[in-house]
């Protein structure tokens, strides 16, 4: 067991010698954790009665799955429009995005809403035209155009609700003096009005809009920190082709320690150096974004750092089998482009083919993604279900890294 010891102190100063490995250490977790800390989507940061005011309708999601929700594209922009979308958004059951517009033509609106459309859940659009109120103080029909989602079935419901509403704000601007007296007038009846209820038909466990955001950023974390775990892996394996290059592998048998007490050796050296990975994550997550990250922040290092185990050993194996350290890092960088596209981090938004989402299932981003949606959904069986995965995973790579020994060991004896 000395000899074991003797080994893992060794590489570990070794590693600790490398500037590339302190940089591949300490600069990439930082990176993620800075990357984290962007806010991806802010377009709901302001919030006015209740509605959602969105700045930049380009990059707009609406995750809202458990109420209604509809975007309003406003080009009124006056008291009567807001009106109508604050007596929407009072309803318990009815989220609203308020967009403010320049006019537009039914073609210009639908190219406007169509990205938004294809990576949201909505119910329907509401465009207001920028002559409603002077039509409404006129008696006319304002036109009001509402495109259906096709996302919600209570599209008909939402529908109706809106009529009503623009039904009072009609009658109340017919039989005021002026705009603001109309205002305050359609303002009372809708307090006084007794809220609809309507039949759930989202997800009750639905993220909220907050939740999605954390779920997105830790997925964009993830995906680099895989990549600073891959690297770290890739060092390790270096020590191994290194070892062989220049026959220490040869002497290290030789002197009684088999392939087996070898390579669990470099497994620790790797289980080391994620410990120290992990450790600056926290560091740096918690310098740039805080330990608020959607959920407990120890929960948040115990799946990155059982998820760059994996990854770390990953790299050690692939280390083991080519004996190139070039190879290697070809291979173990491969791996790790394909895995961040196959678990889907990069396409949050954007419903994938089924072949797609049960392949993702093979990828250990998938599985810290999937746990860290069921702790924010506050489900008993998060941790039991990622280290399953995790477990398989391990158990995987490990079994490799055994086989690579036992050849390791016969091409020695040759």
């Amino acid at each position: 067991m000395r000899a074991f010891w003797t080994m893992t102190k060794t590489n570990c100063k070794l590693l600790l010698r490398s500037i590339g490995f302190l940089l591949c250490l300490v600069l990439l977790p930082v990176g993620a954790s800075a990357l984290h800390m962007v806010q991806t989507s802010d377009n709901y940061a302001d919030s006015n009665g209740g509605v959602a005011q969105i700045q930049n309708i380009d990059s707009t999601v609406i995750m809202d799955t458990k109420n209604v929700t509809v975007l309003a594209v406003d080009a009124a922009n006056d008291g009567f429009s807001e009106l109508l979308l604050r007596s929407l958004a009072a309803e318990d059951w009815c989220s609203v995005g308020h967009y403010r517009s320049e006019a537009l033509t039914l073609e210009q609106l639908k190219a406007l809403v169509q990205e938004t459309y294809d990576r949201s859940f909505m119910a329907g659009v509401v465009y207001i035209p920028d002559d409603f109120t002077d039509k409404l103080m006129k008696g006319e029909n304002p036109d009001l155009v509402i495109l259906n989602g096709e996302k919600d079935g209570r599209f008909e419901l939402l529908k109706a609700k809106i009529n009503a509403n623009l039904s009072i704000i009609a009658a109340c601007a017919s039989s005021a003096g002026n705009k603001s007296q109309a205002v305050i007038a359609a303002t009372e009846v809708f307090d006084n009005l007794p809220s609809v209820q309507l039949p759930v038909t989202g997800d009750s466990d639905a993220l909220t809009e907050t939740q999605m955001n954390q779920l997105r950023d830790i997925g964009y974390a993830v995906a680099v920190l895989s990549l600073a775990f891959v690297l770290t892996g890739c060092f390790v394996a270096n020590l191994v082709v290194t070892e062989s290059d220049n026959k220490a592998l040869l002497r290290i048998e030789m002197s009684g320690v088999t392939m087996i007490k070898y390579v669990a050796s470099k497994a620790l050296t790797a289980v080391i150096v994620t410990l120290l990975q992990t450790a600056v994550v926290a560091a740096a997550t918690a310098a740039f974004v805080g330990t608020d990250v959607g959920i407990p922040f120890g929960s948040y290092l115990l799946l990155v750092g059982t998820m760059g185990l994996i990854y770390n050993l990953l790299s050690l194996v692939f280390g083991l089998f080519l004996k190139n350290t070039t190879f290697a890092i070809y291979a173990s960088f491969g791996v790790w482009v394909f895995s961040n596209l196959l678990s889907a981090v990069y396409f949050d938004f954007v419903t994938l083919p089924d072949w797609w989402e049960k392949l993702s299932l093979l990828m250990p981003q998938k599985w810290v993604m999937i746990a860290a949606e069921m702790l924010m959904k506050r489900q008993d069986n998060a941790y039991g279900n990622y280290f399953i995965a995790s477990a398989a995973f391990l158990l995987v790579i490990l079994t490799a890294g055994y086989l690579a020994a036992k050849l390791s060991d016969g091409t020695q004896k040759e």
